[in-house]
């Protein structure tokens, strides 16, 4: 079985885009492979614990919900997106604020309900809507398989959608391409490399279904991710070196 993921040092970023749904996916966008220790805790839930004044088991819980609120807060959106741990109750302030429906649209909060109701007290989980195509909802999700994860959903076990009205705006300018402003201050990692960088990359190749063989130590950049790299880089139309520069680090942290 695969080793759940660890934290690759501070996610922070100094630029992302300037529109509020686009601010907000790339938050989510990077941290995709991310997920919790073995005893179960998160910085999301560290984190949210610490806002509220919550005992510090609370970053221990269950922590779709909280993740969520952690990118609204990265992105500067916190007062859209809202800010909870309990998917019920953020399902019911969206519904109060009249933004609540059935319609799938990038940028809305969806909430699960395995059982396949529409009922705000059945649901289950909750994620944000990157795509939609035909009748499948692409979404980012925290707490799924333990991990952040790109998810491929049918619209039979979702209750519904909460549409944050993202009105607000960044602290300061950003500049346009955000990707390249990230992917300069990432190394520039090949085989031989070994450290947190090279466990980033190996969980974002699995997001991307480029996934490793059980048992292989995630943060050694040996001859098997020198393969999953050559041929991320080969279906994205890249040089294939097997060598995580600026263009595959950009690669690997756009939408699939």
């Amino acid at each position: 079985m695969m080793a759940r993921p660890a934290w690759s040092g501070s996610t922070q970023r100094t630029t992302m885009p300037s529109g509020p749904l686009d601010r907000l996916l790339a938050v989510a966008r990077g941290e995709l492979g991310q997920g919790e220790r073995k005893d179960g805790w998160t910085r999301y839930g560290q984190w949210w614990a610490e806002r509220h004044g919550k005992p510090d088991s609370w970053a221990h819980a269950a922590w779709c919900d909280m993740f969520l609120a952690w990118c609204a807060h990265q992105a500067g959106l916190i007062n859209d997106v809202g800010d909870f741990a309990y998917t019920l109750s953020h399902a019911s302030w969206f519904k109060q604020r009249g933004r609540w429906g059935r319609m799938p649209k990038p940028g809305a909060i969806v909430f699960f309900d395995w059982g396949g109701s529409h009922n705000l007290k059945k649901i289950d989980h909750v994620g944000i809507v990157e795509a939609v195509r035909g009748t499948t909802v692409i979404t980012i999700e925290g707490n799924t398989a333990n991990r952040v994860m790109r998810r491929a959903r049918s619209m039979a076990a979702i209750a519904g959608f909460g549409y944050p009205a993202y009105t607000s705006k960044p602290a300061c300018p950003q500049p346009e391409n955000w990707t390249e402003e990230i992917v300069k201050q990432l190394p520039t990692l090949r085989k031989g490399a070994t450290g947190w960088d090279v466990k980033t990359v190996f969980y974002l190749l699995y997001a991307r279904d480029y996934g490793l063989n059980d048992g292989i130590d995630d943060t050694q950049f040996g001859v098997p991710m020198d393969d999953a790299v050559r041929a991320f880089q080969r279906h994205a139309g890249l040089a294939v070196d097997g060598i995580c520069g600026p263009k595959t680090w950009a690669a690997l942290l756009r939408a699939a």
